[in-house]
Parts: structure tokens; sequence; C-alpha cells
């Protein structure tokens, strides 16, 4: 591949982070994370301040911030950094400020999706073991890739795959789940499992 032809395909690809980051964290914040009840007088607790969720977009510059290096063993950003391959959006989300904190990551594609993809997306599963990996594409995902993963125990509710859909008139757009995936995605993202 040409390096003009890399840098296109980077950059439509870069175009997405900023608004499926704005998703994925409006996503978790209005589905996902159970709002503190706290007596009326009471003081905001010192959680309250901490950035929950916490999403950072690394596939632009390929390193972490301090913030991130923290949540990850010393193993998985050495194995991250020889691979030189980093997901495109990390981060970290608590349901319950209780609760410990619990890895997200998404690898984005301005594609089709491809089997290499996949298991991309499932390479990163293996190095962070976050408690949510998707996989998430602006572009219809082929019906024999999700054949491929339902028929695959190692892949499917591990990696949660995805459709993004732009919307021009508002700031992140809308993701949906193929309905074969029902059974295999949390209960907070099953009403995106539409066809």
């Amino acid at each position: 591949m040409k390096t003009d032809d890399k840098e296109k395909k980077t950059k439509g690809e870069e175009r997405l982070y900023e608004p499926i980051r704005d998703f994925l964290r409006d996503t978790f914040i209005h589905r996902y994370i159970e709002k503190p009840k706290k007596p009326q007088f009471q003081r905001e607790p010192s959680y309250a301040k901490e950035e929950n969720p916490y999403l950072e977009i690394v596939g632009k510059k390929h390193r972490f911030s301090q913030t991130l290096k923290r949540q990850f063993t010393t193993n998985s950003l050495l194995l991250i950094k020889s691979e030189g391959s980093f997901p495109d959006i990390v981060g970290y989300v608590r349901k319950k400020s209780s609760n410990p904190y619990e890895i997200i990551v998404a690898e984005i594609k301005d594609k089709p999706i491809k089997l290499i993809d996949i298991f991309q997306a499932r390479l990163y599963q293996e190095i962070f073991n976050p408690s949510f990996c998707f996989l998430i594409s602006s572009e219809e995902i082929p019906e024999e890739r999700m054949r491929f993963v339902r028929d695959r125990d190692f892949i499917r509710g591990k990696v949660i795959i995805a459709q993004y859909h732009e919307n021009p008139y508002q700031r992140f757009g809308f993701f949906n789940i193929h309905p074969i995936f029902k059974n295999s995605v949390p209960e907070f993202l099953k009403q995106f499992c539409i066809s």
C-alpha cells in the first residue's frame, strides 16, 4: 500500500475517533453507571470529581497517558509497545464508585471489517483483558464475517462488533449490533441489537 493510500485510510478512520468516543462515553454514563444516592445536604464525595468513564484516543499518538498506564500491568504495556499496534480508544469505567475499574478498548475501522480486524481486536482482548472490547466499523459488517464470529467461542462474547452510523446533525451518531450477538453482549448494550 502506498503511503498516500495509507494516510487517506488513517484520516478517514481518525475522523470517527471523537464521535465514537463521545457516543461510548454517553452510552456508559446513561446506560451502565449507577448514580450514587446521597443525602440532600451531604458534600460531594471525592470520587465524584474523577472522570467516569475515562476514554482516551490513543490511535493518533500511539502512546498511553500516565492516567491510562496506571490501569495496566507493565507486561501489557511492554507487549503493546513491542507490537507497535495500539487500540484507537482506551479507557475505563466504574459501574459503582465502590467497584474496581473496568477496562474499555475500542478498535475503529472506516471500511468493512475483515478477519484480520477481528483478530486484532481479539489480540487487544488478550493483552488488556478489558471488560468491554469493541470493534466498530462505519461500514456494514459482511455476513460471512458475522457467521464466522458466531461460530467461534473464542471471539463471540469477547469482542463486541458493531456498525457506527454517523449523524451530521449531532455531535455523535449511534451504533447497532447484529441481532445474532444478542446473547453474547452485556445487558446494557442489548438495545443496540437491531436488524
